[in-house]
């Protein structure tokens, strides 16, 4: 799953996170991780679940993912900062890092306040 990640990435950097999106939302889905991984700490955000029922606050947190997969409102528009939270979820799950993974990481964590 390591390709798809870093092929979602590749996509991010290019503009493209409606490609950058489904690619990572696919990996995330399809790579089993035993441990801590992004996605499941934040769906037990203790803040989040004071306002929100987990199933809600799930729905949030696959938005735009799930969009692009069933449809829904006619137009949706997908943000940078949306497109990298999900590569970034996947990328958690990922045992062996790439040398591209690493990268975003570093560019993720410098670009946080912009995003």
């Amino acid at each position: 799953m390591s390709r798809q990640v870093d092929a979602a990435v590749d996509a991010l950097v290019a503009g493209n996170f409606d490609i950058a999106l489904t690619l990572a939302g696919a990996a995330e889905g399809m790579i089993e991780r035993v441990g801590s991984h992004m996605f499941g700490e934040l769906k037990s955000a203790p803040k989040a679940l004071e306002r929100f029922d987990k199933k809600q606050w799930i729905s949030i947190l696959n938005m735009e993912r799930d969009w692009l997969k069933h449809g829904g409102e006619p137009t949706m528009e997908i943000a940078c900062s949306s497109a990298a939270f999900i590569v970034a979820r996947a990328a958690s799950k990922v045992e062996n890092w790439t040398p591209k993974m690493v990268q975003f990481k570093i560019w993720l964590l410098a670009n946080l306040d912009r995003l």
